[in-house]
């Protein structure tokens, strides 16, 4: 008896390849923008800037409670990373502030046709069915954003989010941790 490792290999690669790209298509996205003249490597002191008041939208989104978790987030991950946070009058380097947005977005999945036999009778009567039209729904698509604003010249020297990130579990100190976590794995080191 020989063992095929050619065919072991191949046919444990795919599910394997199919399942590492599923779960990367589930993997939220994280964007980032950069002034370029901007040297944040050069940052080592920050301050936290709690975010102008506006206008409640979203009760949710614009929360103190909400402010407290990202403010949380935001201070373990930066001194994980080095970085000694400061009073805002102690002259940090750079200032650390966030904003929500969401908007309603609508999905459609285009025309669709059906055909199904339903059975109502014991003696095999039913009838057909043939439903045809779009399945569109409507779900809300939030934003969440990390700045960095240069403590000298107190403009935005950096930024970066994640959209998609409104749901009944985003709000969670642990959905809260893993964003700022994401975004911030993105922000120049030291």
């Amino acid at each position: 008896m020989s063992l095929d490792f050619k065919g072991f290999f191949t046919r444990l690669l795919l599910p394997v390849s199919v399942a590492v790209l599923a779960l990367s298509a589930c993997a939220p996205r994280i964007y980032v923008e950069q002034d370029k003249n901007a040297q944040p490597q050069a940052y080592h002191r920050y301050a936290w800037l709690s975010p102008t008041p506006a206008p409640v939208k979203d009760p949710i989104l614009d929360s103190q409670i909400l402010e407290g978790r990202v403010k949380q987030a935001v201070e373990a991950a930066l001194a994980t990373r080095g970085y000694q946070e400061v009073a805002a009058d102690q002259g940090p380097d750079f200032l650390v502030t966030y904003h929500t947005s969401s908007k309603e977005k609508v999905e459609s999945s285009g025309a669709s046709f059906s055909f199904g036999i339903i059975d109502a009778f014991p003696n095999g009567f039913g009838s057909v069915v043939v439903p045809v039209g779009s399945d569109v729904r409507s779900r809300e698509e939030g934003t969440f954003m990390l700045d960095v604003i240069d403590g000298q010249t107190k403009r935005l020297v950096w930024r970066g989010w994640t959209t998609g990130w409104v749901s009944q579990d985003s709000y969670t100190d642990e959905a809260v941790n893993s964003a700022v976590q994401q975004i911030l794995a993105k922000f120049p080191a030291p």
